[in-house]
């Protein structure tokens, strides 16, 4: 098991920093990132990190979730050298963690200067790109339109249907998610978002087909609104 897969629980704290999807599905149904899972997953998770910051700024935030923000921001950051150390075992020529910006980063966040925090993070998002091949475009064939619609009840709907807007980090609707966040945001979350049973080490467990066939499902909608 990688150093990421022991600690990626600590990284779970869901879409919009609320609670992580969950799938029992069988190791055999993971398929490996394009670059590596680990790649992919440092690259997720800077996306996420940057559409957080933007949520911290944003109108109508109530102070209980921008805490809770504040606080998926901090653990990320946190985790980031070991995660790019990770990561650089799948992309040798990814650079070494720039320490200071990391550094700085945490005292940006700390301090509440949204646009230093957003700025750091460009620059780690055009370090480790994040890879989409084989999730965007999204999978709107019906087949995979029903696969995800599947999954949605059966593992996403107890949580994200209703969220607990009253904890820190509510498990968002999915569906609103879908309408407001890019396609590429949506990808990412779902990257780091989704995980399975212990039984599966923490990897994510959805074929990246899957993820794709999701991607299509929530942006379409509720289905009481199509």
């Amino acid at each position: 098991m990688s150093p990421v897969q022991r600690f990626w629980p600590m990284l779970m704290a869901g879409l919009i920093g609320g609670a992580a999807l969950a799938a029992p599905f069988a190791v055999a149904s993971v398929s490996a990132a394009p670059r590596g899972e680990d790649a992919r997953r440092l690259a997720a998770e800077i996306v996420v990190m940057q559409a957080d910051t933007a949520h911290l700024s944003g109108p109508g935030l109530q102070e209980l979730h921008r805490r809770g923000l504040k606080a998926r921001l901090g653990g990320g950051l946190a985790l980031l050298p070991l995660l790019i150390r990770a990561a650089r075992r799948d992309v040798p020529s990814w650079p070494a963690p720039d320490r200071g910006l990391i550094d700085g980063l945490r005292r940006a966040l700390e301090a509440d200067k949204a646009a230093d925090l957003a700025a750091g993070l460009a620059r780690l998002a055009e370090t480790y790109p994040f890879n989409t091949a084989g999730l965007l475009p999204p999978d709107t064939r019906p087949r995979a339109l029903a696969a995800a619609g599947a999954v949605h009840e059966n593992y996403c709907a107890g949580c994200h249907d209703e969220p607990d807007t009253e904890v820190p980090r509510p498990a968002w609707s999915l569906y609103e998610l879908g309408r407001k966040a890019p396609p590429r945001e949506l990808a990412a979350r779902l990257v780091i978002g989704v995980r399975g049973q212990n039984l599966t080490a923490m990897d994510n467990p959805l074929k990246d087909s899957e993820i794709s066939g999701l991607i299509a499902y929530y942006r379409r909608g509720a289905p009481d609104e199509n």
